[in-house]
């Protein structure tokens, strides 16, 4: 009887004399070196995918990719064969033109190439399933293939993956560029420069993909934010109007912190409207203001339709009903609607204009007309901006009406440092705290000792108490002529440098005709010297500002709002109207057409590159004639640059707007 020998298909048997022999690892670092099996009829197939992708592979070894071509069914309406062609096969068509419009004028990558392979779905016999068998195969390609370092770059071969598009949202949500979230992701998966599956230009793609996406419902998306912020924290605030189409045209909204921010600080506002921020032009303001510690603080956004007198109405008005009460000073720039909006929905308000707005414009104003006297009229001009009264002012240029941003006249009113509307926000509180800690690590400098600036460090921030500090410490330098029981003469002891002042003490009550306690909260270095001069050792409770002391107790208010802020024709909503909101227009912003712009002389004129040394032109300054003579006076001009830069560090303002003593 024959012996039955038995094997397990599972294991691996091998000779006794054998001997085993490993191979060493391949690593194809050239998709070349890969080898790819050749399609061929007959070859059999368990579906439509698998045949795809095994061709895919063959043709991104030999230079070329492939699409999905034309298909047929049965009668049962089931697929029964497919075929794959080269990316260039068939004939571009027919391109519609539309001249109204910009051509992109894109040629066509297809020449009629006629490489494929048709499958078609049969079965061999009942005992076998049904399969994909290759029906014909043609390498007939007309054009050149690429090599395989080229092969890469063909669009089908590009790919980005789920994981690698949720890395690139986050990578964007962190604010990086393109370029760096390339970067990233090389480092990330360990791949030479330039040696990802998709390019950047993918990448700009795909985000605008999202975008396209997400602005389909992105003020639904907004105001559903709103929502959900107003029932997470009562004091979000938040109010928008729709048009009659149901587009958004209006919306301020105030984070719960910034209305926090604003029941303490909100005494001097700054608005602005900043363009081309969004996708759809919408002029984009901000309410901003300073905290006890001097830093930028955010109290309010909005997003705006047009800038016209009835949209800032509508603004100020709601600002005003949210925020609970109006500012005492608000800077904005020299908008005449906005002007008329102020003076009609706060008329309470201090408004004055921004004064970088104003001074950026005298170059373009008088340049062209003074010449070379331009210089001595902007030193002239100085020196008038800091008088003190509006007497001397109207005296010495009585032409000029600044019922707005010259000094004299704003004297009188609380802007607490500010005077230009060019502030942004900044992440106060976390810096608030590390200033704290650092003040109490390090402590506070003492410089003269005195009860008055032990008083002032107890009650103030410490970027209020340096002010404070500046001022006392210049007081000394101030002489005192006594001139009744309560008014008191205070110049400079050198007579050449700034003006006399008029001061008021009484004891109890203090006034200057600089009026700084009014215009910035911080007791001017001409009283401290009548309360020097006069023997006095405390400060009245009535010069330290709450805005800056180190602990600011917030107003009260009624917390209680309603929760639907929808405005639809002046009438309240409920919030699920949301859903009916469309994405609005694109916004016309003020002012002529960019293209239609007619450019001035100085955008027209060609530049003619100068020699930094001399100023001359012809050379420059590695050859200028005149090097070693300037270079005698290189000293000098450096200490004089030192010492501008020393006088501008005490001037915490714009240079322009500086204040004067």
């Amino acid at each position: 009887m024959q012996e039955k020998v038995l094997f397990d298909l599972n294991e691996t048997y091998f000779d006794d004399n054998s001997e085993t022999v490993e191979e060493p690892e391949i690593v194809h670092d050239d998709i070349s070196l890969e080898i790819v099996d050749t399609p061929f009829i007959g070859q059999c197939f368990l579906s439509e995918e698998e045949a795809f992708a095994f061709y895919q592979k063959f043709a991104k070894h030999n230079g070329f990719s492939i699409r999905k071509g034309r298909f047929t069914n049965d009668k049962d309406g089931e697929m029964n064969r497919r075929d794959f062609f080269c990316h260039r096969q068939g004939k571009p068509d027919p391109k519609k033109v539309d001249h109204s419009k910009e051509q992109r004028n894109r040629g066509s990558s297809r020449c009629g190439c006629k490489a494929h392979m048709r499958i078609a779905l049969r079965r061999t016999n009942e005992i076998f399933p049904e399969e994909w068998h290759v029906a014909t195969f043609s390498l007939e390609h007309n054009h050149e293939l690429l090599s395989a370092k080229e092969v890469r770059f063909l669009p089908s071969y590009r790919t980005i993956t789920k994981e690698d598009e949720k890395r690139i949202l986050m990578l964007k949500e962190c604010g990086l560029s393109v370029k760096q979230i390339m970067r990233v992701m090389e480092v990330e998966k360990d791949v030479p420069h330039g040696q990802l599956q998709f390019l950047s230009k993918d990448v700009h793609n795909f985000l605008s993909k999202i975008r396209e996406m997400h602005s389909q419902n992105d003020a639904k998306e907004l105001l559903q934010y709103c929502v959900q912020s107003k029932y997470e924290n009562p004091n979000f605030q938040y109010v928008y109007k729709l048009d009659e189409e149901n587009k958004l045209e209006h919306i301020f909204w105030s984070p719960a912190h910034c209305f926090d921010w604003y029941q303490k600080y909100g005494d001097v506002v700054s608005f602005d409207t900043t363009y081309k921020v969004n996708s759809y032009d919408m002029p984009f303001g901000i309410f901003v203001g300073v905290d006890n510690h001097g830093r930028t603080i955010l109290f309010g956004c909005a997003l705006l339709r047009n800038e016209t007198t009835n949209t800032f109405k509508w603004l100020l008005k709601n600002f005003v009903t949210l925020m609970k009460r109006p500012p005492k000073t608000i800077i904005t720039d020299q908008d005449p609607w906005l002007t008329e909006a102020i003076a009609k929905e706060m008329p309470s308000t201090k408004h004055a204009f921004c004064i970088w707005h104003i001074t950026s414009k005298f170059s373009g104003w008088f340049n062209s007309i003074l010449r070379s006297d331009y210089s001595s009229w902007c030193s002239e001009f100085y020196s008038l901006y800091k008088l003190d009264t509006i007497e001397e002012f109207e005296q010495q240029w009585p032409s000029i009406i600044a019922n707005f941003w010259v000094p004299a006249y704003l004297r009188g009113f609380f802007f607490g440092g500010m005077t230009t509307t060019g502030r942004s926000e900044k992440d106060v509180e976390q810096t608030q705290i590390h200033d704290t800690m650092l003040e109490k690590y390090r402590g506070s400098f003492m410089r003269l000792e005195s009860p008055l600036e032990e008083q002032a460090h107890r009650l103030l921030t410490p970027y209020a108490f340096k002010k404070f500090q500046l001022e006392f410490g210049r007081a000394i330098q101030y002489m005192v002529h006594k001139q009744t029981c309560t008014s008191f003469i205070v110049k400079h002891h050198q007579p050449t440098w700034g003006n006399k002042h008029e001061v008021f003490w009484d004891g109890i009550v203090g006034k200057c005709s600089c009026k700084n306690y009014e215009f910035v909260g911080i007791l001017c270095r001409h009283i401290l010297c009548v309360l020097i001069h006069e023997d006095c050792f405390e400060i009245p409770i009535t010069y330290w500002p709450s805005r800056w002391s180190r602990e600011v107790v917030s107003p009260t208010h009624n917390k209680s709002s309603i929760n639907s802020t929808l405005i639809n024709n002046d009438e309240l909503v409920i919030d699920e109207t949301i859903e009916v909101v469309q994405r609005p227009p694109k916004s016309k912003p003020k002012g002529r057409p960019k293209n239609k712009q007619v450019k001035g002389g100085m955008e027209t004129a060609k530049r003619r590159k100068c020699c930094s040394i001399c100023k001359g032109v012809g050379h420059n300054a590695s050859t200028c004639p005149n090097k070693e003579k300037y270079a005698m006076n290189g000293a000098a001009s450096i200490r004089a640059s030192k010492k501008k830069k020393i006088m501008l560090e005490h001037q915490d303002l714009n240079p322009v707007f500086a204040l004067k003593y």
